[in-house]
């Protein structure tokens, strides 16, 4: 049969899903705008029609012509709206960004459909966006609109109660924002989980004046800075009692995440009946605790259990209860390479422990579980210094590793200082691959760039020269400084701060990263090149200026990276003098970045996250060059800019 679209061509749907009824008007709506006629939507078309079809759950879907036209046939309602944008993409229809303004959608004289059958499912049962920031929140319309588009299920609400509120939502906020943003979900059959590091929120702190007992043991005393004492039965029994309320306040959610606190080490209990359980075992008492909680109310609801940090090597000692998921959260991994590079062979064997510990034994390939999830961090502002570099074959070689290791559900984090200007290519790539592993990264990546070889070159550059500031090993992290309160003398450092390395390895890495400036002169080239031919186009205007922060970050750490590499010599003052006026230099150029595009609202956050790089640069002032009187006015113009930025971070 002929499938050029004509107006006696109709939309045939008879289904009351408002998923289906989604899935109806955004293929009449898009189907004009590639210019066919606007096609009525009836119960049974009399003529040659597009039959949309649904059975009664999956992402799963079928595309066919007939006698009649073309049949689109989702196993759920949400696999005949995903039906509906993989025909829309083979019509040249992308949408690689959450802006409207971004999205490709071609123009024909003519639109006739595909004569070639299509079925396809996802190789993730779940596949979700974490919305990790009040930023992104308020911005949730577009990036719920986005996901359901590039074929995501679900949007996970990463929350907190405490202040700051540097990498989660406000609950608070969140209990506005659901009112909207529900019924968006529920139009487009999309899964909500919620939650975040709540489980000191379950047992309030203000308990511990009558009742020590119920809070950990640090080794010398009881203390209610973090977590519990998890052989306490009452302290269970309070969790549990705050746990249920927790659940019944948030019925909308599909999986709750009440983690425990975000500390890298030495937030658990020491006293006597906690001794001999790992972080991972008091982690796994105080979720089954929960579990137990919530089955009794909501037997079809999860809670997940996260491995991250200190409980990310588990033990046989305690057992999952059955209604818990895991969430495998490698924050500490090299991001030069993929999980199953020898470079992350600590944290593949943790993944590996992991699913064993959660019952899915045997060899490889294992067949996918959705109660086994990952949250990865490739859209991460916070650990990525607010500019998170293109990770095109390591988020291809890390999921097709997943799969292959049983794990059903994804998870990327969105989270950062500041809202982007345009979206990473990350969130696309992410979307895409979690469908289908083993698309081509290529092509992902020249829909991104709107097919201009140019900017994919220029991305592909960034890639190369992001690597020796990724490269790293797990198994190092910066020294903890307990007790530390001056943030001069001890500067707050993340993953990617490598002051405190092996003097050899930070040598090795200035040597890398020198070398790859290379890479960011062809990049800026190419980027200059595009401009110039478009310089008009403000999309392409926002993804160059994203590129731009992203090469010039680079250049600080570079810079930066010469300094901790002149510390570690010895090096004469006058040489510390001037590679630290370098490094002020480029740390200047970022602020003054900041200052055209970081929006009033973000400032304080961005703001904060560019003084932790001036206090790694007083921090080398403040031991070498210095003298006592300047000394102590560092100090004090550093706390007068710290005390003015709180009270914007507490708003």
């Amino acid at each position: 049969m002929e499938l050029t679209l004509t107006p006696t061509w109709a939309l045939e749907l008879d289904a009351a899903s408002p998923t289906a009824r989604l899935a109806a008007t955004e293929l009449q709506t898009h189907l004009a705008l590639l210019g066919a006629p606007t096609l009525a939507v009836v119960a049974a078309a009399p003529e040659a029609r597009l039959a949309l079809r649904h059975g009664p759950a999956g992402d799963g879907f079928l595309r066919a012509p007939d006698e009649r036209g073309l049949v689109l046939q989702g196993d759920g309602p949400r696999g005949l709206l995903y039906a509906v944008y993989d025909l829309l993409e083979a019509l040249g229809c992308r949408w690689p960004t959450p802006k409207p303004a971004e999205a490709t959608i071609p123009h024909y004289e003519r639109v006739t459909l595909p004569s070639v059958a299509v079925a396809d499912r996802p190789a993730f049962a779940v596949r979700g966006l974490i919305i990790g920031h009040d930023h992104f929140l308020a911005e949730a319309e577009a990036w719920i609109v986005w996901a359901a588009r590039n074929r995501l299920n679900t949007i996970f609400v990463h929350t907190t109660i405490r202040e700051p509120a540097l990498g989660a939502c406000h609950l608070a906020r969140w209990r506005v924002r659901r009112r909207t943003l529900l019924p968006l979900l529920h139009e487009r059959g999309l899964r909500l989980e919620l939650g975040g590091h709540h489980l000191r929120d379950l047992l309030p702190r203000r308990l511990f004046h009558t009742a020590p007992e119920l809070f950990r043991h640090d080794g010398t005393r009881r203390t209610p800075d973090y977590n519990l004492c998890v052989s306490n039965a009452h302290a269970l029994a309070r969790l549990q009692q705050t746990g249920t309320a927790f659940f019944r306040a948030y019925p909308e959610a599909a999986v709750y995440h009440l983690w425990p606190d975000d500390v890298r080490a030495g937030g658990w209990c020491h006293c006597p009946a906690c001794a001999a359980l790992s972080p991972a075992d008091q982690a796994m008492t105080a979720a089954n605790a929960l579990a137990a909680a919530l089955v009794t109310m909501r037997p079809e609801a999860r809670l997940a259990a996260l491995a991250y940090h200190d409980t990310a090597t588990p033990t046989a000692r305690v057992v999952p209860h059955p209604a818990l998921n895991l969430l495998f959260a490698p924050r500490t991994r090299s991001y030069a390479v993929g999980l199953g590079d020898p470079a992350n062979a600590m944290v593949a064997a943790q993944l590996e422990a992991n699913v064993k510990a959660f019952g899915v034994v045997g060899d490889l390939p294992r067949a996918p579980q959705p109660t086994l999830a990952v949250c990865e961090y490739y859209l991460d502002g916070m650990l990525f210094k607010s500019s998170p570099p293109p990770l095109t074959h390591v988020i291809a070689a890390d999921l097709a590793l997943y799969h292959a290791t049983g794990i059903g559900a994804a998870h990327v984090l969105l989270t950062g200082d500041r809202p982007f200007i345009h979206a990473p290519l990350n969130a696309y790539l992410f979307a895409r691959l979690a469908w289908a592993p083993s698309s081509d990264v290529a092509a992902l990546v020249a829909d991104y760039t709107g097919a201009r070889p140019a900017l994919a070159h220029a991305y592909a550059a960034l890639e190369a020269a992001w690597q020796p500031a990724l490269a790293r090993d797990p198994a190092w992290v910066p020294p903890l400084r307990p007790g530390a309160r001056d943030p001069v003398t001890a500067p707050p450092a993340d993953i990617l701060d490598t002051i405190g390395e092996p003097r050899l390895t930070l040598e090795r890495r200035l040597e890398a990263m020198r070398a790859a400036e290379a890479h960011l002169v062809v990049g800026r080239a190419a980027w200059a090149t595009v401009l110039a031919a478009e310089p008009t186009d403000a999309p392409l205007a926002a993804a160059g200026a994203e590129w731009a922060l992203s090469a010039a970050l680079l250049d600080f750490l570079r810079l930066r990276q010469q300094l901790y590499v002149l510390d570690a010599r010895a090096a004469p003052r006058a040489a510390l003098a001037t590679a630290l006026a370098e490094a002020q230099t480029a740390l200047d150029e970022l602020l003054t970045w900041a200052e055209r595009h970081v929006p009033a609202q973000a400032h304080a956050g961005h703001w904060l996250l560019r003084t932790l790089f001036q206090l790694q640069l007083d921090h080398l002032a403040d031991r070498h060059l210095l003298r006592p009187w300047a000394r102590l006015g560092l100090r004090v113009r550093r706390a007068g800019a710290l005390a003015r930025l709180l009270p914007w971070l507490l708003r």
